[in-house]
């Protein structure tokens, strides 16, 4: 007969080898949910077909299918989004959403000149997993480091924010929009969204 607590250290290790082989599992599936969402953000900015209009629109279908925009625009909006109304949010979502894909649209007209590279990734709780890679640009011949933080959660995939250089995006915009909400109010945030939706 195997002794109880013989038993228990087997138990221990076996829990130790199936975490092990699942966190090693959710890191592969993230490393090729950030190439597959790079991949086809690639197709879109290459197509030299697509009119501004077109490409919008596959943007928008991109980032519903890979990103997390409802918590970003919960998050760049800080403590305050617990000072509005439901309506305002909801306000607020639509703005945010228009205005991040527009303005992903004029950040990355030369993304289809660039090479990403993973280098590693780390599972850093249950539902969190940062994909590490270097994007390369033969254009101008540089290399820069950018974090993926991809949210597991139901067998789904979501990236919620890149680091680049070690520079958070979804924080540098929550800064932004702060400084915005701190000398105009809600209704300033709301009207800059506005005009640079309207402009783009």
């Amino acid at each position: 007969m195997i002794s109880t607590s013989i038993k228990k250290i087997f138990f221990y290790i076996f829990l130790l080898c199936f975490a092990s082989s699942a966190t090693i599992a959710n890191e592969s599936n993230a490393e090729a949910f950030v190439l597959k969402l790079s991949n086809e953000a690639k197709v879109i900015f290459n197509d030299k077909a697509l009119g501004k209009g077109d490409r919008l629109k596959k943007l928008n279908e991109l980032s519903l299918k890979y990103l997390d925009l409802d918590a970003l625009a919960s998050y760049t909006l800080g403590d305050y989004r617990e000072k509005i109304s439901a309506q305002e949010k909801e306000v607020f979502n639509k703005l945010f959403k228009e205005y991040f894909i527009k303005n992903m649209s004029s950040k990355l007209n030369d993304f289809s000149d660039q090479e990403l590279k993973i280098t590693a990734s780390k599972q850093i709780n249950e539902n969190n997993i940062i994909v590490q890679t270097k994007i390369f640009s033969k254009k101008e011949a540089h290399e820069i480091n950018v974090d993926w933080r991809i949210f597991s959660k139901d067998n789904k995939l979501l990236a919620r924010d890149l680091v680049v250089e070690g520079l958070s995006l979804a924080r540098t915009q929550k800064e932004e929009f702060a400084s915005i909400i701190a000398s105009k109010g809600f209704s300033g945030i709301v009207t800059a969204l506005e005009a640079f939706n309207k402009a783009n």
